[in-house]
Order: C-alpha cells, then sequence, then structure tokens
C-alpha cells in the first residue's frame, strides 16, 4: 500500500519525459534489491492527483521479508511518496482487476482567500456555498446510473455504467465530498464535485440534476474540478490484504472475488501502497 503527494508526480503511470509514482517506487527497487520490476497499478491516478492507499502489485525474488519490504524500500524513496505496507497474495492476483472499489476524497476551502498552506491538498473556491442544498442533491447520485455526463472525452471504457454506493458531505467552509464507488469513469469524481459546487452556486438546482444524470450529455453537467481536491483514500478487496479494505458490500462481485483469493494456494509478494505488490 502507498500514500504519495500527487503535486510532485505527472500521475501513477510511468512516462518518457515526466516523474510518475510508478517510475519512483520502480527505481527506488531496482536501487534497494538490483531488480527490475513492473508495477501494476490498481488506479491510474492523475497528475496532481494525491493518494492515502493506492495498491499496486509486482513479482518478486527478493529475501526480503514482507513484513520488512516497507521499511526497506521507504530509504530509497523520496519524501512525496511512502509504502506503508507490503503483503504475500496470490499469484494470479492483480490490483487493478480484483479490485471491487474505491473511495476518493475531494476537499474544497471557500471563502475570500485562497489557501496557501493547503493549496496542494485543496481545490479553492471564491465565496460562499449553499451547502445544504449540495447535501440534498446527494441522494441523486446514490446508486447504479449510466454516468456518461460524469466522464470526461478520452475515457477508453465503453461501460459508462457505475454503482454509487455511498456519497457524503462533510463540513461548510472547508467541505469535504467522499465517494465509495465499485469504479469510477474518466475524471468522474471531480466532475461529481464540479456538479456540486455548480449546485452550491445555484448554477444548477437540484432538480435539474436528474436531467443532467439522464441527458448523458457532458456539457449538461458541472465543471472539471482542480485534481489538488482529489485523493484516493483506498482501493477494496474481497479480503482484508491490509486492514480494513475489504469490500463491505456483499455481492456477485464480492462472493466470485472472495472464492477466488481464498482458494488459491499459490502466492507472491505485493506492495500496497497503496499497494505496491511483489
Amino acid at each position: 500500500m502507498t500514500e504519495f503527494d500527487g503535486s510532485a508526480f505527472h500521475g501513477w503511470q510511468r512516462q518518457k519525459n515526466a516523474p510518475s509514482v510508478q517510475a519512483c517506487l520502480e527505481d527506488a527497487w531496482r536501487s534497494l534489491t538490483g531488480e527490475t520490476i513492473s508495477l501494476r497499478g490498481g488506479s491510474r491516478t492523475d497528475a496532481g492527483v494525491s493518494a492515502l492507499g493506492h495498491v499496486s502489485d509486482f513479482s518478486s525474488s527478493t529475501s526480503i521479508p514482507a513484513d520488512r519490504i516497507a521499511r526497506a524500500w521507504n530509504t530509497k524513496l523520496p519524501e512525496s511518496v511512502a509504502v506503508r505496507a507490503a503483503q504475500c497474495v496470490p499469484s494470479g492476483f492483480n490490483a487493478r482487476y480484483d479490485a471491487l472499489g474505491k473511495t476518493y476524497r475531494y476537499t474544497i476551502l471557500t471563502g475570500e482567500t485562497r489557501p496557501v498552506i493547503k493549496r496542494r491538498t485543496t481545490a479553492f473556491v471564491p465565496g460562499e456555498l449553499n451547502v445544504d442544498a449540495m447535501r440534498s442533491a446527494l441522494e441523486y447520485f446514490r446508486g447504479t446510473h449510466d454516468f456518461s455526463s460524469f466522464m470526461d472525452q478520452g475515457s477508453p471504457t465503453k461501460r459508462p455504467v457505475r454503482t454509487l454506493h455511498d456519497i457524503q458531505i462533510d463540513g461548510y467552509g472547508e467541505l469535504t465530498i467522499t465517494m465509495t464507488g465499485d469504479g469510477f469513469l474518466y475524471h468522474m469524481a471531480r466532475i461529481i464535485a464540479g456538479t456540486l459546487v455548480y449546485i452550491g452556486q445555484d448554477k444548477i438546482s437540484v432538480n435539474e440534476l436528474a436531467y443532467v444524470i439522464e441527458a448523458r450529455d457532458r456539457v449538461c453537467a458541472g465543471p472539471t474540478m482542480p485534481s489538488e481536491g482529489l485523493v484516493l483514500e483506498r482501493v477494496y478487496f474481497a479480503a482484508d490484504l491490509f486492514g480494513d479494505d475489504c469490500w463491505p458490500y456483499e455481492d456477485e462481485r464480492f462472493e466470485s472475488k472472495r472464492a477466488e483469493l481464498l482458494s488459491s494456494e499459490r502466492w507472491h509478494l505485493s506492495d500496497c501502497g497503496d499497494i505496491a505488490e511483489g
């Protein structure tokens, strides 16, 4: 499991001419062990997006015990990245395809003065927001919908239907929007946050939100909020790999994945970094 400050990187995935979290972790591992690995990320976060619990997997022949990998790996990493835990997982485990859901958190600071110290982890919206209206809109997002209105162009998916199991707003002057779903489309979390901001600014009414969802048209929703406010909090699986990351919603996907995990007799190392597996 890996934690990282997204402001230091151009996203998770390795790139030719820009720093990435994947390259940082892989290079540090090679420096530590002399071994070249290829991490499979459970979530390909965009530039500027941070994470508390990113998970990825890789195969390794290292002799370092799993419970010592995180501490050893961190000696080769910059302050912007830390491996929080490493765990052995079944040999067929795939951090991307075995993930059952994710929780994202989006933080907004309102008022007259833009944040300085918190600028890397919050989005600034000048003035005040009608937070009560924003909260009353949350029920429209919950459940299974075609979220095409909340997907930016460039998404490779042809399946825009997703289930948002929970969405909450905490606070007033500093708002935290927390979303848990079985999957998120390209920029979906940031567009939902932007649409809620528009509702708080009376640019979209709560009653219009049902139409926005049904329209399946990106132009009907609010703006894509800045990446700085977004944090990947947790990736969920069919079993507790790193403690408290077992998917809390029991459905057919959960039962199928859990059976696969528990029946496997082959294991390999995993870094959870929100996971870097090995």
